[in-house]
């Protein structure tokens, strides 16, 4: 198990490490279509059930990032922060640093760490990172799908 980081943002579909970070991704280009990303509004959380547990959707917000919603698998392991800015989380400045780049490039990324700063090294925890906007150039939210592996 690989205890370093790797950020991907030239990735494809099949570097993604389970079928619900496929199955969202595959529902994410379908959605945006010819824009350049979807919106919130755009989603149906109907649509992916299963992938539910596995979902962080934050809000863009003064340079920070607050969690709007936050899976119940995510809280299991990474511990319940909705409500709550990026940046005040562990490994916060990292992540601001990552949605930043989403934010910037208007596109997503894949990401792979362990999770040894939550005091899991038996852990990985890989994650697609995908900007939505209700405009189409302005990234005003973001979400996630994990894997914990």
């Amino acid at each position: 198990m690989s205890k370093k980081e790797q950020f991907v943002s030239e990735f494809s579909i099949e570097d993604l490490t389970s079928p619900h970070q496929v199955k969202f991704y595959k529902y994410w280009q379908q959605l945006k279509g010819e824009r350049t990303m979807p919106a919130r509004a755009d989603i149906n959380p109907r649509d992916f059930v299963s992938t539910l547990p596995f979902v962080i959707l934050c809000e863009c917000s003064d340079g920070d990032y607050i969690i709007k919603i936050m899976g119940t698998k995510c809280a299991e392991v990474l511990g319940e922060a909705t409500g709550l800015k990026i940046s005040s989380s562990k490994g916060g400045k990292e992540a601001v640093d990552r949605f930043n780049w989403v934010v910037e490039n208007k596109k997503p990324y894949f990401n792979i760490k362990p999770l040894d700063g939550f005091d899991k090294n038996h852990l990985n925890a890989s994650a697609i990172v995908m900007p939505l906007s209700s405009n189409d150039n302005d990234v005003d939210m973001i979400i996630l799908i994990h894997h914990f592996y």
